[in-house]
């Protein structure tokens, strides 16, 4: 796929539709300047101006001494500017009509309307940022949870692309030395600079093992951590599913059954986003209607990290609530004892007691009692099951670059087999090779365009 033309000047609206305070058109390439002096009523030249200055000025409107909007423009120099380019940012007020013509005037100027992600992948041509940061950008737009906000904050910083590259050159300064070897292919590398050799091969594998096995935390970032809340008719899963969000999404009847499909909300647990599910009572039944429900309930659970079951302490026993329990698939279950506004404090200890070993929550749904203990319970599970690693750690969150650090790990393994078994240079210098390259796909220093199509294709306009 051909991207687009990087020698043309191009013009979009950088802020979201509709109507806002302000509104941000971006200007950006070769003749963003020249552009920007045929949009207002003034001479003065933005060629002559200084960078990161900001100048008040009217924009002309179509007609002979008339004004299209009042604005704030921003001038940024080459190579200081966000996509490394002259730049001006124009802040105009929040009409989605003046927008449209001003970027109007500017295509009419010599501007092309650029395409998604298009500032974005300037920024990575001119090497502003490499592709990981520029993957970063998209993330930051998107995150939900503030977890996985941080951790794009983190990537967009650079530091991780740091930290790759260093353990990339490592590699490329282990390649020079097998390179070296090639020229004597009768002489053998001692045995202590082979014994260092390994070490270092090990010392590099780990660390991208590590970063590997984050990948798993990093996902629970990015996509969130799926809760359904289950268990047997009327046992007050829609009461607690309101009482989490606390409001009536889901309707509450006294009826079994009621429940016949699943309702789906988001909230921020410690920074992640939790899904919880309100599904269909899990029983046998003859209504095919409900029998749906059910099944998709199973399915919620099949797709869980989590489980919440939830059984009503005034009807269910021991025996059933762990009846229940046994049938559900292996997952990190929280065990819910609602409605204890019915019952005594002697009642709730003895079932505390009886069922210690699944350490259940005891909750009031009606009233809002131990809904906060729940949530903590759910974030603690949540930190424990995703190996619970902080913010400022390098951690992979995209799909791209774990698999380029598991081929990298394999070319490894690879080229520690090799060296052992002294086998050829050329042989060792092609395995490393390609680790250097894997982890060089990452950062954008090997790519193509279908793939940077791909990846920019997913950005909004004016981004």
């Amino acid at each position: 796929m051909r991207l687009p033309d990087s020698d043309e000047t191009i013009v979009a609206i950088s802020t979201p539709p509709g109507y806002g305070g302000i509104g941000v058109i971006r200007i950006s390439g070769s003749h963003a300047f020249e552009i920007a002096n045929q949009l207002v009523n003034e001479q003065r030249d933005f060629r002559e101006v200084k960078s990161h200055t900001i100048h008040h000025r009217y924009i002309k409107g179509s007609l002979r001494r008339t004004f299209t909007d009042e604005v704030l423009l921003a001038v940024f120099i080459a190579p200081n500017s966000y996509t490394g380019e002259n730049v001006v940012e124009i802040s105009a007020h929040g009409n989605p009509q003046i927008l449209k013509q001003i970027v109007e005037m500017a295509v009419n100027a010599g501007a092309r309307q650029a395409t998604p992600g298009e500032f974005t992948l300037r920024a990575f041509q001119t090497g502003r940022i490499d592709l990981l940061q520029a993957e970063a950008v998209a993330d930051l737009i998107a995150a939900e949870g503030t977890a996985f906000q941080q951790a794009a904050v983190y990537q967009l910083s650079g530091r991780l692309s740091e930290y790759i590259g260093n353990l990339r050159n490592e590699l490329v300064e282990i390649g020079a030395l097998f390179e070296a070897y090639t020229d004597f292919p009768d002489e053998d590398i001692p045995r202590e600079e082979k014994s260092e050799l390994l070490n270092k091969i090990d010392g590099i594998a780990g660390k991208l093992s590590r970063l590997a096995d984050s990948f798993q935390h990093g996902e629970v970032l990015r996509s969130g951590m799926q809760v359904p809340i289950v268990g047997p008719p009327n046992a007050g899963k829609s009461s607690l599913f309101n009482a989490i969000l606390a409001e009536e999404r889901a309707i509450v009847t006294e009826t079994p059954g009621t429940t016949r499909d699943t309702i789906a909300e988001k909230i921020d647990i410690n920074g992640i986003v939790v899904r919880f599910v309100d599904t269909a009572g899990m029983r046998e039944t003859d209504d095919h209607i409900e029998a749906a429900g059910v099944e998709r309930s199973k399915r919620e659970i099949e797709a869980a990290g989590i489980v919440v079951a939830v059984f009503d302490a005034t009807k269910a026993t021991v025996t059933e609530i762990r009846e229940f329990l046994s049938k559900l698939p292996e997952r990190q279950v929280v065990l819910v004892l609602n409605k204890i506004d019915l019952l005594t404090g002697f009642q709730i200890a003895d079932l505390q007691s009886e069922l210690d070993s699944a350490d259940p929550i005891v909750v009031s749904a009606k009233e809002l009692k131990g809904i906060d203990i729940l949530l903590k319970r759910v974030g603690d599970v949540i930190a424990s099951s995703s190996s619970a690693i902080t913010s400022g750690d390098n951690i992979i969150t995209n799909q791209r670059h774990y698999r380029a650090i598991l081929l990298a790990i394999d070319s490894l393994r690879s080229v520690r087999q090799k060296l052992e078994q002294e086998e050829s240079f050329e042989l060792l210098a092609f395995d490393l090779h390609q680790s250097v390259e894997a982890l060089e796909e990452i950062l954008g220093k090997v790519t193509n365009d279908d793939l940077l199509s791909e990846i920019f294709s997913r950005f909004c306009i004016g981004k």
